[in-house]
């Protein structure tokens, strides 16, 4: 199928005037390819690419699709209680001028108003499992006559534990629903749990079954823990604020920290967003933020999930997360929609292993970049702290290279009992030693290499001052 815009879907006026006013003109590859399906009534396998228009896949042909009569046609599953929401905005506006009666529907909110939304009558609902199940036993959501079932984010609920819940729901539906399920990985279980309730789904593979990263520049630097809040600051100032940014930390206490800190050298509005925050407070961040009212949201993986905003331009990863599938949505908050973004990733020493994983196995191009230099009229309280971290390896080594090499009849153990000899060290404190003709380079433990360096610069001992450079 070769459609380009969305004008080739004969789709109804409402959507294309809604489309167009949105200043969308091309469809993303995931819309390309299952639009024409679903609107067909085939049931659909599809392969969700981060930030490429997903929810506009499913979205369209749902709205296309609902007939306005007040009964309940359409029901969309997501694994959070933030996706859900991101859903219905997305799919409120895209319905135009559509007169079709939507909601979403989870926890952590009063159920009440949810039933009495009900019973003014809606065509699509947006919700979470717990949340539909309530409401479906409680006999105030009736799915009987379901036309389409859409499972948004499958593998996040097979992560969290949700798919009894889903079969559960799925088990009250009548066997004639259209079913479309997409998901970012197709672990064995869903694919057996497709195979239990889809008819003969179309396979709607992007890229095949791998990590998928949109147009994202990747950066990371390795840099100690000390030193993160000089880094983020001289990153923020360089970026200009081009676009929004998001950071993301992995605890609430370091987001609580940063806003605090950033808020006085910043003049930007900055907000920030955690678990422990009210399901209202934090959807009121989320509105602000995404009407372009933040210019810098600090976050943990809360907002990870489910947030769609095209003007992110900088994601910040102030703490590395210890999961691949974490990192891949962290980042894909930026470079949405066929844009292109900047994610940026500060390494302190105990997280190298993790950009080892995300570059050797899985095959992510993060490229090594120094922190950019600070505007010297910029108003800031962060200096940079000496920190070995930042020039050790994985196992804690700092490697110092040293102009003297076999030439001069220096060997492996004339370098090994000269370090011996400068200051009081252990063995272990000493690692490789590469002497080559015309230099050396001398591996020495973190917590010893300040006292070695200081100890080798204007010593004599190997015939000759020697100069020696952190490398």
């Amino acid at each position: 199928m070769q459609n380009n815009t969305f004008g080739e879907f004969n789709l109804s006026k409402e959507i294309l005037d809604a489309i167009n006013l949105k200043g969308w003109v091309s469809t993303t590859d995931i819309q390309k390819e299952s639009i024409p399906f679903a609107l067909e009534g085939r049931d659909i396998l599809g392969q969700a690419k981060t930030g490429s228009g997903k929810t506009a896949a499913f979205g369209i042909p749902a709205i296309e699709k609902c007939l306005e009569n007040k009964s309940l046609q359409v029901l969309i599953l997501t694994p959070t209680r933030e996706l859900a929401s991101q859903v219905y905005e997305e799919l409120n506006w895209l319905k135009g001028v559509k007169n079709l009666g939507m909601a979403a529907f989870y926890g952590g909110v009063g159920i009440e108003p949810q039933i009495k939304l009900l019973e003014s009558g809606l065509e699509l609902v947006v919700g979470t499992p717990g949340r539909i199940i309530d409401l479906i036993r409680r006999g105030d959501l009736d799915v009987s006559k379901l036309k389409m079932l859409i499972l948004d984010e499958a593998d996040r609920m097979l992560d969290m534990g949700f798919f009894p819940d889903v079969e559960w729901i799925v088990k009250k539906l009548n066997s004639e629903r259209q079913t479309l399920l997409f998901s970012a990985t197709f672990p064995q279980e869903i694919l057996n749990l497709s195979s239990e309730f889809m008819d003969d789904p179309e396979h709607v593979l992007t890229s095949g079954l791998e990590l998928e990263i949109p147009d994202i520049t990747q950066k990371f630097s390795k840099i100690g823990r000390i030193n993160k809040s000089w880094a983020l600051n001289n990153i923020l100032s360089d970026f200009g604020f081009d676009g929004q940014a998001l950071v993301f930390c992995n605890t609430k206490r370091m987001v609580e920290m940063l806003q605090q800190r950033f808020v006085k050298v910043l003049d930007k509005k900055i907000s920030s967003l955690q678990g422990d925050m009210s399901q209202s407070a934090r959807e009121k961040v989320m509105t602000e933020f995404k009407s372009g009212n933040i210019d810098l949201l600090i976050s943990t993986d809360v907002a990870a999930r489910g947030l769609h905003v095209d003007g992110v331009n900088l994601v910040v990863n102030y703490d590395l997360p210890t999961q691949v599938d974490s990192y891949v949505h962290r980042i894909g908050r930026t470079g949405r929609m066929g844009n292109s973004g900047v994610a940026w990733s500060l390494v302190s020493f105990e997280e190298l292993g993790m950009v080892s994983i995300l570059q050797e196995v899985h095959g992510l191009e993060l490229i090594e970049s120094e922190i950019p230099e600070s505007d010297a009229s910029s108003k800031t309280v962060f200096t940079k702290k000496k920190d070995w971290n930042e020039h050790s390896d994985l196992f804690g080594m700092v490697s110092l290279g040293i102009n003297i090499g076999s030439n001069e009849g220096i060997s492996h153990q004339k370098m090994f009992d000269w370090v011996k000899g400068l200051i009081s060290i252990s063995d272990l404190a000493v690692g490789s030693i590469d002497v080559q003709d015309s230099k050396s380079i001398i591996d020495i433990h973190q917590s010893k290499a300040e006292y070695v360096l200081g100890a080798m610069r204007d010593n004599s001992e190997l015939g000759r001052v020697v100069d020696v450079e952190i490398l």
